[in-house]
Order: structure tokens, then C-alpha cells, then sequence
């Protein structure tokens, strides 16, 4: 198995968070690599060309949810781990800027099954648009 420098671990919600975190990053972390947790929030200010409060407020909002949740994952582990908070319309290009610029050489991601998830899967998508390993575990529904 090849030995990975630097992981990011794309989460959705906090609950892939604790399955990924538990489940993958500590194995990863305890053959040496860094583990860096990273949150997507849609940049809606570049999509409103209006630029209204609303929107700002909403942008806040989110931005500040996706925050106080990496940082409850953190502490649910006695490893180390950064967190990166990327606000963007363009994901693939800014996830892929992030990558080369924090030396990733690994991104971690969940996929659950959910109805027509094979046409609408976003860690699916990023196998096609990385030039780096991307590993997908699956995580049960029930």
C-alpha cells in the first residue's frame, strides 16, 4: 500500500465526519499521515448579482454551521487534524488549487446510496476531476 503524505477528507455532514474520521483517517494517521478535514459551502455571493443582505446573512450563516462542525469532529479524535473551509462555485478547480498548494496526495470521501445517486454522486464526480488518488468509502444508510 502506498504511503500517503497528506489526506483531506471531503465531508458532507458530521455524520460522514465520525464514520470517516473513525473509520479511515485514523488508519491513515497512524501510518503517518496528515489528515486535513475539508467542508464545501456554496459561494452564494457570486451567484447574486444582486448582493443582497439576505444573501449575506445566508452565506454567514452557513459558513459559520460548516465551522462549528469541523470543529465538534475535531474533538472527537486524540490525533491531529487541520480543518479547511472551502467557500466556491467553482469546487473542482478550487479543490484541486487546494490540493497542489497543501501538498494533498489523497482525498478521502463518503457516498451514500440514495436515489439516482450514480447520476448525482459529488465524490463520484471528483475520481473524474482529480489528478490524485481519491479513495470512496461507502457509508451504510440503514
Amino acid at each position: 500500500m502506498q504511503m500517503y503524505k497528506h489526506a483531506l477528507l471531503m465531508l458532507s455532514d458530521e455524520t460522514d465526519g465520525q464514520f470517516l474520521l473513525q473509520s479511515v483517517a485514523r488508519g491513515f494517521h497512524e501510518q503517518g499521515t496528515v489528515i486535513t478535514l475539508g467542508h464545501l459551502t456554496s459561494d452564494l455571493q457570486e451567484l447574486d448579482i444582486t448582493s443582497d443582505s439576505l444573501t449575506k446573512d445566508r452565506q454567514s450563516a452557513e459558513i459559520i454551521a460548516a465551522k462549528t462542525m469541523l470543529s465538534r469532529l475535531v474533538k472527537t479524535v486524540n490525533f491531529p487534524v487541520d480543518v479547511k473551509e472551502i467557500v466556491t462555485i467553482s469546487r473542482f478547480k478550487d479543490v484541486e488549487a487546494y490540493v497542489a498548494d497543501a501538498g494533498v496526495d489523497l482525498v478521502i470521501m463518503g457516498h451514500k446510496n440514495r436515489l439516482f445517486g450514480m447520476l448525482s454522486s459529488h465524490s463520484i464526480e471528483f475520481v473524474n476531476h482529480l489528478t490524485i488518488d481519491v479513495l470512496i468509502k461507502h457509508i451504510a444508510t440503514n
